[in-house]
């Protein structure tokens, strides 16, 4: 892995670790088009910005709307595999954000599920539960 505060150098390097670590289980183009979702859940989450567009991932009777963690958000590396529950899956992702102080860190972790149900053209993301 390469050394903390690396930026976006060591995404590459990143993204091939996680490859390596968790081989392919899913067709490409479905990993792609979860990979592709999985960040804009991530987004919406820590930014706070476009969770309207994700009602099942955050349901309007989940709380007030706090205030964002995070302002400044980059995706280092996604993958997207197979869950270890049928119908499902994972998009494991490593990112970096500055937080409402200021202090950009990288190499953080979130894990996304996603359900699918049969005869559904669409994954659906699911409430988040680690950043």
């Amino acid at each position: 892995m390469p050394p903390r505060g690396e930026g976006r150098a060591g995404d590459r390097q990143i993204q091939e670790v996680l490859e390596r670590s968790w081989p392919a289980d899913l067709p490409k183009r479905q990993a792609a088009d979860l990979v592709s979702v999985g960040r804009a859940v991530l987004i919406a989450d820590v930014t706070g910005v476009g969770r309207d567009r994700f009602p099942t991932a955050f349901p309007a009777h989940s709380g007030p709307l706090v205030a964002p963690a995070f302002s400044r958000v980059r995706i280092q590396a996604a993958i997207a595999r197979k869950d270890t529950m049928p119908g499902r899956a994972v998009v494991h992702l490593v990112w970096a954000g500055a937080d409402r102080g200021g202090t950009y860190t990288d190499g953080r972790l979130a894990d996304l599920t996603f359900n699918h149900r049969q005869g559904d053209a669409a994954w659906t993301p699911l409430p988040p539960t680690s950043h």
